[in-house]
């Protein structure tokens, strides 16, 4: 909190942009600049608004880019306020730490785990760039909730409760390679035992 100038419990916003360069994503559109310029308007008057993104900042949003060291950015993402962007990754990531998280771009409805994430433990929204107005009303609505970090907790606790744990499964079969590969396929609801 201190790197980015943040006095206890005041309220912040993360917000990153994509560049939307990538081979995967041609035709692929995001939040418009004038939504970004509304986003942070908005914003601006419930907290701190930071802005990161995948490659150079527009100019008039200089002064919201923060300037933390890229390691240090999940442990800064998990205090916030909530997440918006149009950035699947960063969504998701800030889903899994209990922040609310809000995304807009052409991939909302194809990407399974953020539909799970969305429509099974309510921690996400997605928003086509067409469907600005409904994403607005949920940021809105979001920020009328009193208690919404133990709400998002709780979500985030309930996603946890479902998954197993992954490190202490892979350790489980590494260990016991090549009987774990025998067990798994003879019996695959055995990783539940990694809950």
């Amino acid at each position: 909190m201190e790197l980015a100038g943040l006095k206890e419990d005041e309220k912040y916003f993360v917000l990153r942009f994509n560049s939307f360069k990538a081979h995967h994503d041609i035709g692929v559109q995001g939040l418009s600049l004038e939504n970004k310029r509304k986003l942070i308007k908005l914003l601006k008057l419930h907290g701190k608004v930071f802005i990161t993104a995948e490659r150079n900042i527009d100019p008039e949003f200089a002064e919201y880019q923060i300037n933390i060291p890229p390691h240090k950015m999940h442990s800064f993402l998990n205090y916030a306020t909530m997440f918006i962007g149009d950035s699947q990754t960063m969504a998701s990531e800030a889903a899994v730490l209990g922040v609310p998280s809000i995304r807009s771009n052409s991939f909302v409805g194809r990407i399974a785990y953020l539909e799970e994430e969305e429509h099974k433990y309510g921690l996400t929204f997605g928003f086509r760039p067409d469907e600005t107005d409904k994403m607005f009303a949920k940021i809105n609505e979001l920020l009328d909730i009193p208690n919404l970090k133990q709400e998002w907790q709780n979500r985030r606790q309930r996603l946890l409760n479902d998954k197993i744990d992954v490190t202490a499964f892979l350790v489980w079969f590494i260990e016991n390679y090549p009987k774990s590969v025998a067990v798994m396929k003879a019996t695959p609801e055995f990783q539940y035992n990694f809950k």
